[in-house]
């Protein structure tokens, strides 16, 4: 039997077919085990606050009998971080719950952008700040840094200002040309790219192209050897071209395209793993049935009882059983 890859149709060996199959099985079940244990988190995350309340209104009726609110006000700060822990912990289900995974969210993970950036300009310097830091991109031209990128890479489902005040910030600090914030999140009007506060925000599939527009002025302004002032007006001129109806609405729309044939994409390949299961188990059955007819064939001509048919053995689960891999580690083909 001939094995193809689903999506490029090039033959593969059996071995190769099965760790295909094996990936989807596993894949659920971790992101099943993830969703349960936040949702334990969020729950023993809410009966915390519920207590935190009972002791505040404990602590306040005390105060009150003491002339003193320095444990209340002590308590109150606790009860506004476990608030913001429930909040995170929500956010974090809400998207386990629309199929989100940290595999998904590709661009605006910090590791994977990085990659992609090196991989992208090769010729420039990219460098991280580590876990959960800034990303900066210099650009290099003739042998000297034209300029700098700054992004921040945020995957929760709704852009925070706390966000753009923190991007913002960073670009400040680092004197950069540009800052954007790489984001999974949506708010009122956003349709993929926008700006605030003097920076970029913009959806995960639209960050490269806006690198390379970005990148592109600032080699343009090394080679027009623009002094600070003239460098901050043409920066402050692009942006206010790519915010524009000219600009921004094709960019919007690609950005858009760009979301869907990755989601058409999800939905084709997690299709595909059904089908071959589904065809697993009938080439399973057919030659679990078709071996008890040669063993009671042979044994009626031993002269013996033939036996009952049995349940077919599940190889299947096993075989479909190491799934919560990067996609990066899925065979191509």
């Amino acid at each position: 039997m001939t094995y193809h890859c689903p999506l490029c149709k090039s033959p593969l060996t059996k071995d190769h077919y099965h760790k295909v199959l094996k990936l989807q099985d596993e894949q659920q079940r971790i992101q099943k085990g993830e969703l349960e244990t936040l949702k334990k988190q969020v729950a023993a995350a809410k009966q915390k606050e519920k207590e935190l309340r009972l002791k505040a209104r404990q602590d306040a009726d005390a105060a009150r009998q003491q002339g003193a609110l320095i444990e209340r006000k002590r308590t109150e700060r606790l009860m506004a971080g476990q608030a913001e822990k429930i909040k995170k912990l929500q956010e974090k289900v809400k998207m386990l719950k629309s199929g989100e995974t940290h595999q998904s969210i590709g661009l605006a993970d910090e590791p994977v952008l990085v990659a992609r950036l090196q991989q992208e300009f090769p010729d420039d310097r990219i460098e991280h700040a580590g876990k959960g830091g800034d990303i900066l991109h210099f650009v290099e031209f003739d042998g000297s840094d034209a300029g700098c990128i700054v992004y921040e890479c945020k995957h929760t489902p709704r852009i925070s200002g706390d966000h753009i005040t923190q991007t913002a910030r960073a670009k400040a600090t680092r004197r950069a040309d540009y800052a954007i914030l790489v984001t999974t999140g949506t708010r009122k009007g956003f349709c993929g790219l926008d700006h605030d506060c003097g920076i970029f925000i913009v959806a995960q599939a639209g960050v490269l192209t806006l690198a390379r527009i970005c990148r592109h002025s600032l080699v343009t302004m090394a080679k027009a050897q623009l002094d600070a002032a003239a460098r901050a007006a043409t920066a402050q001129r692009l942006m206010d071209y790519i915010i524009s109806p000219n600009c921004r609405t094709p960019l919007e729309q690609a950005i858009g395209h760009t979301e869907r044939a990755r989601k058409k994409l999800g939905q084709e390949m997690r299709q595909h793993l059904r089908d071959w299961k589904e065809r697993y188990e009938l080439y399973q059955t057919i030659h679990h049935e078709v071996s008890h007819v040669e063993i009671n064939i042979s044994r009626v001509l031993d002269g013996q009882e033939p036996l009952q048919l049995a349940k077919p053995r599940s190889w299947l689960t096993k075989t479909m059983s190491v799934l919560q891999k990067p996609r990066s580690a899925l065979p191509s083909g």
